[in-house]
């Protein structure tokens, strides 16, 4: 197995459970007026709060936010099992800093240094050598912003850096757009495993040096 280091879609945790506490004191402050100011509907001072959260909940804005970061943490968390299933002597680095954002997974193997960024999303996926579609609309920001990862690496690590694009839950048509593979997470572990071999033992222990520095 590979050695790990990190929690695959920590960040996305964070503000998960930062937004279930803003609900939370939201509920709390509609529960705490009703008791204040409505005493005598003590008895329905929390089924009013929990449909105040629930209210809040139905905003699209909130609801969009929510969801959104909920599918990021369970695909990450997906395809970062798929990671660690990868032999020794690979390692994963989930969540890595990069300044001003981060990497889902970085992984470090006999094959190289690559960047994984993911992606959940429904629906139709198709990828071409002219451009990414996703539910029929072109998504070329989704295809820079894997090679601006990539790109920050390899000036953080003084390596070649490639990037991969992993779309989670989606119907996936084609496997690469330009240079950049673009795959289902049960192929994943195949095509790295599949990679001949060009980093060194000495080059991946100082790469995997500086990577642990920077997981968040």
């Amino acid at each position: 197995m590979a050695r790990k280091v990190g929690s695959a879609g920590k960040t996305l945790a964070r503000r998960l459970g930062r937004i279930a506490l803003v609900l939370l004191g939201f509920g709390f402050a509609a529960w705490l007026l009703v008791k204040l100011l409505a005493p005598w509907m003590g008895a329905l001072a929390l089924p009013l709060a929990f449909l105040a959260v629930m209210r809040l909940l139905q905003d699209k804005e909130v609801e969009r936010e929510v969801v959104a970061k909920a599918r990021g943490y369970l695909g990450e968390a997906r395809v970062g099992r798929v990671l660690e299933a990868l032999p020794s002597p690979w390692r994963v680095f989930h969540d890595v800093d990069l300044g001003g954002e981060n990497a889902d997974h970085v992984v470090v193997g006999p094959a190289g240094v690559f960047n994984v960024e993911v992606k959940n999303y429904t629906g139709p996926i198709r990828a071409t050598p002219q451009g990414l579609w996703v539910r029929g609309e072109r998504r070329d920001d989704l295809v820079r912003q894997a090679w601006r990862q990539a790109h920050k690496l390899r000036e953080l690590l003084g390596v070649e850096v490639e990037p991969l694009l992993v779309f989670v839950g989606g119907r996936l048509e084609g496997r690469r757009v330009g240079r950049l593979p673009v795959l289902p997470p049960e192929e994943v572990g195949a095509y790295l495993r599949g990679l001949p071999a060009r980093l060194s033992f000495t080059e991946a222990q100082r790469v995997s040096k500086l990577l642990e520095g920077r997981v968040r």
